[in-house]
């Protein structure tokens, strides 16, 4: 760290001069970022701030009303403290420490002799061996994200490294205030992430206490990256965190790039056939039959999706997958059906099954599904799958195409369940409609942005002063904006409720009357909640 006016005050070549803090004591914590010596009266154009003067006293014999005008000027260049040897004067004029206290400026009398050339010696030997080792930081940190670079580091990698650095808790959130990837530097991971989204408004709104910095440039903005504690180095704190977000937003190009060039070609028959490279339904069917899936009069597609446990890890999360994916080979057996299956990505497993009768398809998914549940209750980390379907086609590589949409319906699958769905686990699109639509844009900025900019400024008015007018709000869009039915759903009097409902219009800035308006903020609430 550079030196503080405090720090050279209590160096041993200072001792003999006895110093004597004359005013402006509650600065003494001030940096000192250069020394220099002088014994003229106008400094201007001499000093860049910060530094520390030191002086004989000499300009001022038989001239002390010269003294509060040097001062004042020493102040208005930014000098972090006057260091005045009593060598040509005896003291300083009266009143100098009170205006030395008004100034902020730190002013302190020697005195005994003190050799300034050694005091400058020293306080420079320290501050070069601070810039150093600013230097030295700079370089490992350039260097670690370099590496995780070329490495092509996952967010979560990303944000536990510069964590590391820090030896602090970082969070990567969304524009909704979502985490997307976090690390608590050996806190507990539940202490860090309860109620995130809220104290994150909070202290955005204070505008203290945490760091964050964006991620993503301009308008492409998608995230941020917060520090939640008091930086000890807010300067180093800064630097690894701005590394950091150049390199999440890397890692977001990268992946960008590669999802629309290899278009998910993972390789496998599944590969194959949902990136259109077989096109011909009589290889489709060879190749399928070499892997066990026997002919069929219609094919179902079935994605089962596992919710990602909070601190998993990669191995324990393929672990996982690939426990579905058996549990779900032998459900397929046990119903006297076939299919083709592979883990497509973490937390989700794919099928085709091959189904002999056009209208057994929905009791054969009803039946695997039910073998599912069966082979998975009880197993860690598997408690919350779902699974999500499209129509049956009487082709294989139509069925394979209905893999997206049914992908779909699972990731809309696992935000409903517990809210009215705790028992269902098989999800069909005409469960999820609307809802939906908005799941799967949820990770588009501008989706993010529409909700921010509809609700924002009422979930930073709960967030800020306790109160749930939220709660007040989604009760009402639910109700279809029918005040009487709102009242009995949320039991609060009609005057209280009339009171409430005119806040939340004087701070969303809207008039809640009009369906377009209602339907807007509903739509907002969607996204929310398919985020949360």
């Amino acid at each position: 760290m550079i030196p503080t006016v405090r720090e050279v005050l209590t160096l041993p070549v200072v001792a003999p001069g006895r110093p004597t803090v004359v005013g402006g004591a509650r600065h003494l914590d001030k940096p000192v970022r250069w020394v220099h010596s002088s014994d003229v009266t106008d400094l201007t154009g001499l000093l860049q701030g910060g530094e520390l003067v030191l002086s004989t006293g000499l300009a001022f014999v038989g001239r002390p009303q010269a003294v509060p005008d040097y001062l004042r000027m020493l102040a208005h260049l930014r000098v972090s403290a006057l260091v005045i040897e009593l060598l040509h004067i005896d003291e300083l004029p009266p009143g100098s420490g009170e205006l030395a206290d008004r100034l902020a400026l730190p002013v302190i009398t020697l005195a005994g002799s003190v050799p300034f050339v050694e005091v400058t010696e020293q306080v420079h030997r320290m501050i070069v061996a601070d810039r150093y080792d600013e230097l030295q930081f700079a370089r490992t940190t350039h260097e670690t994200f370099t590496r995780l670079n070329i490495g092509r580091a996952s967010p979560t990698d990303i944000v536990t490294r510069a964590s590391q650095i820090l030896a602090a808790p970082l969070v990567l959130e969304d524009l909704n205030r979502h985490v997307l990837a976090y690390c608590s530097a050996g806190r507990p991971a539940a202490r860090l992430l309860d109620g995130w989204s809220q104290r994150s408004r909070q202290h955005s709104a204070a505008g203290e206490g945490w760091t964050a910095v964006p991620v993503g440039v301009g308008a492409e903005q998608w995230g941020r990256l917060v520090l939640p504690a008091e930086a000890a180095d807010a300067g180093r704190a800064r630097m690894v965190l701005e590394r950091a977000t150049q390199s999440l937003q890397l890692q977001r190009m990268i992946e960008r790039d590669r999802d629309a060039l290899l278009v998910q070609a993972l390789g496998g028959l599944l590969d194959d056939l949902t990136s259109g490279r077989i096109t011909d339904e009589s290889e489709a069917l060879a190749r399928a039959g070499a892997l066990g899936l026997t002919v069929g009069a219609r094919y179902l597609p079935l994605v089962i999706k596992v919710p990602r446990r909070t601190g998993a890890d990669a191995l324990a999360q393929g672990a996982v997958d690939r426990r579905v994916l058996a549990a779900a080979r032998q459900s397929v057996t046990a119903a006297g059906l076939s299919a083709i299956g592979s883990v497509r990505r973490e937390g989700t497993v794919a099928l085709v099954m091959g189904c002999p009768h056009p209208a057994a398809a929905d009791r054969s998914l009803d039946a695997v599904c039910a073998g599912l549940q069966e082979r998975l209750a009880g197993r860690a980390g598997i408690g919350g799958w779902v699974a999500g379907t499209a129509s049956a086609s009487a082709g294989l590589i139509d069925a394979a195409a209905g893999l997206v949409e049914a992908d779909h319906v699972a990731e809309v699958g696992l935000t409903m369940v517990g809210g009215g769905t705790a028992g269902q686990r098989l999800f069909r699109s005409s469960d999820v409609r609307l809802r939906g639509l908005f799941t799967l844009l949820r990770g588009d900025r501008r989706v993010q942005a529409f909700a921010e900019t509809e609700l924002g400024r009422l979930l930073d008015h709960d967030a800020r002063t306790g109160e749930d007018l939220m709660a007040v709000l989604r009760a009402y869009l639910g109700c279809g904006g029918s005040k009487t039915r709102t009242a009995q759903a949320t039991g609060l009097s009609r005057p209280t409720l009339y009171a409430r409902l005119s806040v939340i219009e004087r701070i969303l800035g809207v008039s809640l009357e009009p369906v377009e308006s209602r339907t807007s903020l509903h739509a907002a609430l969607m996204i929310i909640d398919a985020r949360d």
